[in-house]
């Protein structure tokens, strides 16, 4: 699947991966030994809310941009550095977690639409 901005035009992902069971949200990208430009992983919550995300065993920054259930960005924050913990202050439905540098480079703004285009 991919991740495109639709309010800019610009592919955040090629390769969008959905973490749609409890082991693969579980392990999100802990141990992972890199995370290449061009690929995500989504998360899609039972519920809206405010859904924090930690860095424990991660090995590279990342940038994390929150969506509400139509897919409209509601939060995103830059560079989230391994082992922290990270709060968000807008309820979201989904998380796109992203390679560090997607979100100045394809400038994404909350506010922003978002689409997943492909196979699910």
């Amino acid at each position: 699947m991919r991740l495109v901005d639709r309010t800019t035009g610009k592919l955040l992902a090629s390769e969008a991966e959905l973490a749609g069971t409890f082991w693969r949200r579980f392990r999100g990208l802990m141990l992972r030994g890199k995370f290449p430009r061009g690929e995500a992983l989504l998360f899609s919550f039972h519920k809206p809310g405010r859904h924090g995300v930690h860095m424990f065993f991660v090995r590279f920054p990342i940038d994390l941009v929150y969506l509400d259930s139509g897919f409209k960005v509601v939060e995103v924050h830059a560079r989230l550095k391994p082992w922290r913990i990270y709060r968000p202050k807008a309820a979201a439905k989904y998380l796109a977690e992203l390679p560090a540098g997607t979100i100045s480079r394809a400038r994404v703004e909350v506010g922003h639409k978002i689409s997943l285009e492909g196979k699910r």
